[in-house]
């Protein structure tokens, strides 16, 4: 099935982005950055130290330089130009030593539409000695999550801002259904401008995809359908590699079992071995 008119608005007002200040979320602000711009969503970052909180937020990261690099600001641009953009930007800082924990609280009081956040690709006895916090922060909100693996380029160029989202995985499951991870999809690509897009949709299993789905129809968007067989994580993973996706985007039900609880999800062990950008968004 086919819808001609797809929602071309992403469903996101708010955005939020916890950082290190390290250089290896750098590419996660880029990429929450742009999505709150075309999204024209509020921009939260926060930041959370072990000792007490400070009342200064000069050692967060600063925007404008990255605005102006993309051409979106006038050099030495007096502040008011940013809210030109239609973006509004705010900077929380809390203390805590127990950042998962800190988020969480944060989150509750103060939901937002997506999270971006930067993740280290920790698996198997590693991830025993590693604090995690991207993986139990989003699965712990029930909130829509952008996962941006440390060391990879993502869909939008640092240094231009413009957007590079030409293959995107949607893998399928019998539940839940994957209709919002294509309509998700296509909005992304309408609000990026990006003309042209291909969605590769897997099956892991015997039959057709186990959905009636509408596919949004618009000139230079290819949705293409395939069935593989074998472990599902290593399919995923492998089917990314070989088209060379720019994103995976996985509709998810978080853990099951005990045996998930253990060694992650299906989208969890899917996001340690990526080679792109991973959203995840909650089944409902």
């Amino acid at each position: 099935m086919s819808t001609p008119t797809p929602d071309r608005a992403l469903p996101f007002k708010t955005v939020f982005h916890p950082t290190d200040f390290s250089a290896d979320s750098h590419i996660a602000l880029i990429h929450a950055l742009k999505l709150a711009l075309v999204a024209r969503a509020d921009l939260s970052m926060m930041h959370i130290d072990p000792g007490a909180a400070r009342e200064d937020f000069e050692d967060f990261p600063r925007l404008s330089p990255i605005l102006e690099r993309w051409n979106l600001l006038p050099p030495d641009r007096p502040e008011g130009h940013v809210s030109r953009l239609g973006l509004s930007i705010s900077n929380v800082r809390a203390a805590s030593n127990n950042p998962t924990e800190a988020l969480l609280q944060h989150l509750a009081d103060h939901p937002a539409d997506l999270l971006v956040m930067a993740t280290h690709q920790y698996d198997g006895f590693d991830r025993w000695h590693h604090q995690t916090v991207a993986e139990p922060v989003a699965r712990g909100s029930h909130t829509p999550t952008l996962f941006v693996p440390t060391h990879v380029e993502g869909f939008v160029v640092a240094e231009t801002g413009e957007p590079k989202l030409r293959r995107v995985l949607i893998p399928v499951s019998e539940k839940p259904s994957p209709q919002t991870a294509v309509d998700i999809t296509a909005q992304l690509a309408l609000a990026l401008g990006c003309d042209k897009l291909t969605g590769i949709l897997i099956h892991i299993g015997s039959g057709a995809i186990p959905h009636s789905l509408d596919y949004p129809m618009l000139k230079g968007f290819v949705w293409q359908t395939m069935i593989g067989h074998g472990n599902i994580v290593d399919m995923i993973l492998g089917m990314g590699a070989d088209f060379d996706v720019d994103l995976i985007v996985m509709t998810t039900e978080g853990h099951h079992s005990l045996l998930d609880m253990i060694r992650g999800s299906t989208m969890e062990r899917v996001l340690r071995g990526a080679r792109c950008p991973l959203l995840a968004i909650p089944a409902r």
